[in-house]
Parts: C-alpha cells; sequence; structure tokens
C-alpha cells in the first residue's frame, strides 16, 4: 500500500511538473494568465513530490537532490491573484513592476538553498530554519492568509460575473462552468486544509496529498488531450466605470469610430491587440473604450474582437476566391495566434466547430 502511494506521489508531482512547464512556456509567449496557472501547479507538484520523499525516506538519503528547497508558498498568494486578476478584468494587464511581488518568494528559496548547502558542505548541527519563529510566520502563515484573501477576491469576481450573465441574458455552459469554477473550489479546499494542518495542527496532510495527486491527474490528461482548456475566458465587467467620469464623449459618435477602426481598417488582425492599442488609435482614455464596449455592445473586448476575427472568417469562407487558403491560414491572417484558440473562439460565436461548420456549408 505505502509502495503504491510513493509511486502515485512521483507520478502525478512528475506530471504536474510537466504541465506546469507548459502553461508558464505559454503564458511568457501568449496568454499571461497560463503562466500564473502554471506557477500553482509548481507549487502544488513539489509539494506532491515532497511527500513522496518523505514517504520514501528520501530526504535523510546522502546523495538526495535537495529538491524541496525549490518550493515556496510565497508564491501562491500573488499567483492567484494575477490569475484572478487577468481571468476575470478585461484589459487587465501584468506590468512589469508587478513581478517585484514575487521577490520574497525568490528570496526564500535562495535563503533555503544556502542554510542547506552551508549545513551539507560543512556537516554542522545547525537547526531547521521552521524553528524560527519570524521564519515560520512569514513562509508558512502569511501565504495562507494571502491566498485566502485571494481567493475571496476571485470568488467574489466570480459572483459578479454570475450577475452580469443574467443582465446580458448568457448562458453558463457546462464548460465553461468547469473552467471558472473547478480550479476555484479545488484551491479553497487546497487552503482549508493546509489552514488546518498548519493553524490547528490537525492530520488532514494525507487527504491533502490524495487531493493534489486526483487534481495533477484529472488536469494533466485534459491538459494533454485539450490545451485550449487551459484557455480560459475574460469574463465581462459587472461594474463598468461611471458615466459621469465621461461626460464630455459623444457615446454614439465614438461608437462609430470604433466599429469603423474595426470594419474598414480591419485592427482586429493584430495579433494580441490590446485595450490600449485601441484606444491609441482612436485617442480615446481606455477605461472608457472599456465602457463603451462593455455597455453598448454587451459584451467585453476580448469577445469583441473575436466576434469581428470569426465573422471575417465566415465572409471568406463564403469567397470562391480564398477557398485555396487552409483554414488555419485564414485564422492566422485573421488575427488568431493559435489553431486551438480559434477553435474555441470559433465554436463559442457559432455554436459549431470549424470543421462541421465547412461540412454544413457543402
Amino acid at each position: 500500500m505505502e509502495t503504491g502511494k510513493a509511486i502515485a506521489f512521483l507520478l502525478a508531482s512528475g506530471q504536474g511538473l510537466l504541465l506546469s512547464l507548459a502553461l508558464v512556456v505559454k503564458g511568457l509567449r501568449q496568454e499571461r494568465s497560463n503562466l500564473f496557472l502554471g506557477l500553482i501547479l509548481y507549487v502544488l507538484a513539489l509539494e506532491l513530490l515532497n511527500a513522496w520523499g518523505m514517504q520514501v525516506r528520501y530526504h535523510s538519503s546522502p546523495d538526495s537532490i535537495p529538491f524541496w528547497n525549490l518550493q515556496s508558498y510565497l508564491l501562491l498568494p500573488p499567483s492567484v491573484w494575477f490569475f484572478a486578476q487577468l481571468t476575470t478584468t478585461p484589459g487587465y494587464a501584468f506590468r512589469q513592476k508587478d513581478w517585484l511581488f514575487f521577490l520574497p518568494a525568490g528570496v526564500e528559496v535562495l535563503v533555503r538553498s544556502g542554510w542547506s548547502f552551508y549545513r551539507r558542505s560543512t556537516g554542522a548541527s545547525l537547526p531547521s530554519l521552521l524553528d524560527n519563529p519570524g521564519w515560520f510566520l512569514v513562509t508558512e502563515l502569511l501565504p495562507i492568509f494571502g491566498t485566502a484573501i485571494a481567493l475571496w477576491f476571485y470568488g467574489r469576481k466570480l459572483i459578479f460575473f454570475h450577475r452580469s450573465l443574467k443582465e446580458h441574458a448568457f448562458r453558463l455552459s457546462f464548460g465553461l462552468f468547469m473552467k471558472l469554477y473547478s480550479l476555484f473550489c479545488f484551491l479553497l479546499l487546497t487552503t482549508v486544509i493546509w489552514a488546518a494542518g498548519v493553524l490547528l495542527k490537525w492530520p488532514v496532510f494525507a487527504g491533502l496529498e490524495i487531493v493534489l495527486t486526483l487534481f495533477l491527474f484529472a488536469f494533466g490528461y485534459i491538459g494533454y488531450a485539450n490545451p485550449a482548456f487551459f484557455t480560459l475566458p475574460v469574463l465581462p465587467t459587472v461594474k463598468s466605470p461611471e458615466k459621469p467620469e465621461f461626460l464630455h464623449y459623444d457615446d454614439t459618435k465614438q461608437l462609430e469610430r470604433l466599429q469603423t477602426l474595426f470594419r474598414q481598417d480591419a485592427l482586429y488582425t493584430q495579433s494580441k491587440l490590446t485595450v490600449d492599442d485601441v484606444a491609441k488609435r482612436l485617442q480615446l482614455p481606455p477605461r472608457y473604450v472599456s465602457y463603451l464596449i462593455n455597455t453598448r455592445c454587451a459584451t467585453n473586448f476580448t469577445h469583441f474582437v473575436n466576434g469581428f476575427r470569426v465573422e471575417a472568417i465566415i465572409q471568406k469562407l463564403n469567397d470562391p476566391a480564398e477557398h485555396h487558403k487552409t483554414l488555419l491560414a485564414l485564422a492566422l491572417e485573421a488575427g488568431f495566434n493559435s489553431k486551438s484558440t480559434f477553435n474555441q473562439v470559433f465554436k463559442h460565436h457559432t455554436g459549431q466547430a470549424p470543421s462541421h461548420f465547412l461540412l454544413v456549408k457543402k
């Protein structure tokens, strides 16, 4: 039984680390939310690997590699926070200076690695860093409270999302429900178990390891089978900027300018288009552009742009002069940067997969 658990922990942690690496790389290249989802999975995968090490007594081996020093719970609060921001706030941009929120995690890893190296190289019998109350407070207790605050913010955004769906008569599909709430519920459950074990000293970590194993296996297989699953949608904002802030703008006139920019100038063909890019072209405040789209078009910026892209592709599919091009070529021309994103967005807007759409058309 113990051997089986150790094998399960090792396999799940290895799969989790590979998946986290893939998400981080994808997040650095295009969809930033995947970067922070990858960092969350990285911490959880190392937690499982650590459980495997304790199961087989790897930590006490003289030839062991101290991988546990590369783990920091301080990664979790900012990762959950920025993941929530990027997936619930239209037009939200991660700035370079925001990396400073991850500096404490980097300092912890450096100190732990240096402390471990000194103990091994000198053979000195030094106490564990966790025996220091200050270190325990910063590295063990603060991450719990920080993650709880980030999850409260995330959950509040999801409640606002439901209200927005009702206001705009949108329907929450089962697939979207799973994308949004499966991760939130898992993180909430993990945090509750984590807090119970650290703060209340309850013997619940065996349960946490089982939850982590199931989660990593499930999301690992989903990620391999359907990479677009992790391309999380941006939720419509519920509380738009108040109109009095933009009283000197004519909404009707500015909306016409916005639509002209997309229909005549085909601005949607620009890959990685942002609200700031559109605002610069129109010489308008980015918040006002978001206000126009949210209130006058009843959608968010991402869906607004993708609507024009899908419309352009459908027009080209009906044009005999474009029949020599592949679907992927048309998608790239329209501004999509990957086939998986195109397939997901096309199905969301038309209710059919691109391949099925072509069959019906024929």
